[in-house]
C-alpha cells in the first residue's frame, strides 16, 4: 500500500476538483477509466507473472558435528584435576581438566601451541565458580579447540567485572572469551554473567550440544564468529544488545547461525537471534523478546497519514495490550511511535534477522518485537512450524522472496503483517492481524501467489496488497479489511487471476477490487448502499437454497467480494444479510458487479489505496477466534 498512496490522493484530488466545478466530461471519464481497468490489468498479467516464477529459497547450511561435540564418559580417561581453591591456572597443552573449586579473582587460561599440538583441550566445570574483575574467566588464546563439559548435575558459574582490560585487538571481549573453535556440552548448568560486555564469544566457530546455559549480558549473550550452531540445549539469555549473534562479515559461506533443536528464552535490548549470513531452524522451542518486546505502539509509516497510528484498534486476543480509543489518543500513539522510532533509528530490535537469508522448517515460535519479529534482507522461506506474534512494525519481512508452507501462524499484532517482494503461500493456517496491510508485495513486478491453505486477515489497511499482481490457484481466504475508502479488502496493481479456491474479502468500497477477467473461475462484487453492521452474515445460495458462501464479517462493512469453485455462469443466484435477501442476479461473466437493483458496472474508485483508515475491532468469527 506504502507506494501506491501518492496515486490514489492525487486521483482523489482529481475527482473531488471534478465534483466541485461540476465538469460532466471528467466525471465521465473518470467511470470510463473505472470500466476498463480489469482489461488494462488483465493484459499485463501473463508477462508479470512469467517474470517473477522464482521462489524464496536461501542455500541451506550444513553442520558436521564430530566424536569431539558430544559429552563422553571421560572419568574413564586419563585426566588432570585442577583445584581453584589454590589460584588461577594456565593450560599448555591438550588434555582433559577437571575444574573444581572456586576462583574468586583470576582466570582459568587456555595457551596451547596449535602449530605441535593438535589434540582436543576438555575443560570438565564440576561445581565450578571462577571470577575475574579485569579479564575474561575463562580465556582461551590458543588451541586447536577447546570443549567446555558442564558436568551432568552440576550447577556452575563465570562472572566476569565491569573492570575488564582488553588488548589492543579489544580482547578478551567476553566472559568465556575464545580465539578458535569452542564447543560446550553437557547436561550441566552453565551461567555465565558478564558486567562489562559479551557473554560467550567465539572468534571461530561455537557449538552447543547440550547443557543448560543462563546467560546474563551487559552486550552480546552468545556470539560464535564464523558459525554459531546448536544442536540441542536450554538456554537461556538477558542481554544488552542481540542475545545470539555471528559476525564474519567477510568470508564468504561464514557467519551462520544453524539451530537443530533446543529451548531458547531470549530477551534482548536489540535483537534476539541475529546471524551475518543465513539463519537456519530445524526446530526448537523460542519465546523471544526484542526491544522491550510489542508494547501496543505500531510503528507509523512515514510521509503519510494512516488515521493516526492504530486509532484506538485493539486486536483480538489482545486484551493486555494498551489500546486507546478516540482520535487524540490516537494522535499521541503516533507521536510515540514516531519518537521511539527516531530515536533508536541506529539499533535493530527484530526477533529473528539475517542478512544473507533465514531458513525455517520446524519450532514453536513466540515471538514479542519492538521493529519486526522476522526480517531477512535476502529470501525468508518457512516450510514448517508454528507461529505466534506481536510485532511493532512488520510480523514477517523479507527484502527479496517470501515463502510459506506448512506452517501454523498467528499474527495478533503487527503494521503490515506479511511482507516481501513476492510472496508465495501454499498448504498452511494463517491468521493475521495488522493496522496496515495483511500481505504486501511491495515490488511493481512482484507477485503474491496463493496455492492453498486457511488464511484470515483482519487488516487496518489493504487486506491483500500487490504492487504487482495476484495469483490464486487454491485455498480459503477471508478478509476483513478497511472500514474507510483509502484502503480496499483487495489490492492490485496488474492483474489478479484466480483458477480455484474460495475468497471471500469485506471492507469499504470506494478502493474495493476483486479477481479480473483473466481468471478462469467467476468473482463478483457487492456494493451496498449503506453499510452493514458488523456481525452481519454474508450469505450466497444458488437457486436451489444451497449455500455456496457464508461469512460473518468481524467490522462493518460496504463492500465484499466473493469468489468460488461452486459460482458458474449461467445459474441463478441470490445474496443474502443474515436472512434478509439482498439481490438475485444471473451470472454471466467471469467478473459481475452487483447492488440492491442487481448487476451494475465498477463503482469503485480503481486500483491503489491512500487516505485515511478507520479503527476496527470486535473478534474474529467462527473456528478464526484466537
Amino acid at each position: 500500500m506504502r507506494t501506491k498512496r501518492i496515486t490514489a490522493i492525487i486521483m482523489s484530488i482529481i475527482l473531488s476538483i471534478a465534483l466541485l466545478t461540476g465538469c460532466g466530461a471528467n466525471s465521465t471519464g473518470t467511470s470510463a477509466d473505472n470500466t476498463n481497468t480489469d482489461t488494462a490489468k488483465a493484459a499485463s498479467a501473463t508477462s508479470n507473472q512469467t517474470s517473477n516464477t522464482v521462489t524464496a529459497s536461501s542455500e541451506s547450511v550444513t553442520v558436521t558435528y564430530d566424536a569431539t561435540d558430544s559429552y563422553f564418559n571421560w572419568k574413564s580417561k586419563e585426566y588432570t584435576t585442577l583445584n581453584l581453591n589454590q589460584g588461577a591456572q594456565t593450560i599448555t597443552k591438550s588434555g582433559i581438566y577437571k575444574l573444581t573449586g572456586t576462583l574468586k579473582d583470576g582466570s582459568v587460561v587456555v595457551k596451547v601451541d596449535a602449530s605441535s599440538d593438535t589434540g582436543t583441550v576438555y575443560l570438565v566445570l564440576d561445581n565450578t565458580n571462577i571470577s575475574s574483575s579485569n579479564s575474561a574467566p575463562i580465556y582461551i588464546e590458543s588451541a586447536k579447540k577447546v570443549v567446555i563439559i558442564a558436568e551432568n548435575g552440576t550447577t556452575n558459574t563465570v562472572y566476569q567485572g565491569s573492570g575488564c582490560v582488553v588488548n589492543s585487538d579489544g580482547e578478551p571481549s567476553a566472559a568465556i572469551f575464545s580465539k578458535t573453535d569452542l564447543t560446550i556440552t553437557g547436561s550441566g548448568t552453565l551461567k555465565v554473567t558478564s558486567d562489562y560486555n559479551d557473554g560467550i564469544t567465539s572468534k571461530d566457530t561455537l557449538k552447543i550440544t547440550g547443557g543448560t546455559i543462563i546467560v546474563k549480558a551487559k552486550s552480546d549473550g552468545i556470539v560464535g564468529k564464523d558459525l554459531l550452531a546448536v544442536k540441542t540445549a536450554k538456554i537461556t539469555i538477558n542481554a544488552d544488545k542481540d542475545g545470539m549473534r555471528s559476525t564474519n562479515d567477510t568470508d564468504a559461506g561464514k557467519g551462520n547461525i544453524v539451530i537443530e533443536n533446543g529451548t531458547f528464552n531470549i530477551t534482548s535490548d536489540n535483537d534476539a537471534i541475529q546471524a551475518y549470513s543465513v539463519l537456519q531452524v530445524a526446530g526448537g522451542t523460542f519465546t523471544l523478546t526484542s526491544g522491550g518486546g510489542y508494547a501496543g505502539i505500531i510503528k507509523a509509516n512515514s510521509g503519510f497519514d494512516r488515521g493516526g497510528g492504530r486509532n484506538g484498534f485493539q486486536a483480538p486476543g489482545a486484551a493486555s495490550d494498551s489500546a486507546a480509543s478516540g482520535s487524540s489518543t490516537s494522535a499521541s500513539s503516533t507521536s510515540t511511535a514516531s519518537a521511539t522510532s527516531s530515536d533508536t533509528e541506529s539499533e535493530s530490535q527484530k526477533c529473528l534477522k539475517a542478512s544473507g537469508g533465514i531458513i525455517i522448517s520446524g519450532g514453536t515460535f513466540t515471538l514479542s518485537s519492538h521493529e519486526d519479529a522476522v526480517n531477512s534482507k535476502g529470501n525468508l522461506s518457512i516450510t514448517g512450524g508454528t507461529f505466534t506474534i506481536k510485532a511493532g512494525d512488520d510480523a514477517l519481512h523479507a527484502d527479496a522472496n517470501l515463502t510459506i508452507s506448512n506452517a501454523a501462524l498467528t499474527v495478533r499484532n503487527s503494521n503490515e503483517a506479511i511482507e516481501g517482494k513476492n510472496i508465495t503461500v501454499n498448504s498452511c493456517t494463517i491468521k493475521i492481524t495488522s493496522s496496515d496491510d495483511g500481505f504486501n508485495v511491495n515490488d511493481n513486478s512482484g507477485v503474491f501467489t496463493i496455492n492453498g491453505g486457511n488464511i484470515y486477515v483482519n487488516a487496518e489497511g489493504d487486506g491483500l496488497d500487490s504492487n504487482g499482481s495476484i495469483k490464486m490457484t487454491s485455498g480459503t481466504v477471508y478478509v476483513d479489511g478497511p472500514t474507510q475508502t483509502g484502503n480496499g479488502a483487495i489490492d492490485y496493481n496488474t492483474a489478479f487471476t484466480i483458477t480455484g479456491g474460495t475468497l471471500v474479502a469485506a471492507g469499504s468500497s470506494g478502493m474495493a477490487e476483486i479477481p479480473d477477467s483473466s481468471s478462469s473461475q467467476p468473482s463478483i462484487l457487492m456494493y451496498y448502499s449503506s453499510a452493514q453492521a458488523a456481525g452481519t452474515p454474508v450469505v450466497l445460495k444458488n437457486s436451489s437454497s444451497n449455500v455456496i458462501v457464508s461469512y460473518t464479517p468481524a467490522k462493518q462493512y460496504a463492500s465484499v467480494a466473493i469468489s468460488s469453485p461452486k459460482l458458474k455462469t449461467g445459474q441463478s443466484y441470490t445474496l443474502y444479510s443474515g436472512n434478509t435477501k439482498v439481490v438475485t442476479f444471473t451470472l454471466s461473466d467471469k467478473v459481475t458487479y452487483l447492488n440492491e437493483s442487481g448487476i451494475t458496472t465498477n463503482q469503485s474508485q480503481g486500483p491503489g489505496g491512500g487516505g485515511h483508515m478507520g479503527g476496527m475491532g470486535g473478534k474474529m468469527p467462527g473456528n478464526w477466534q484466537q
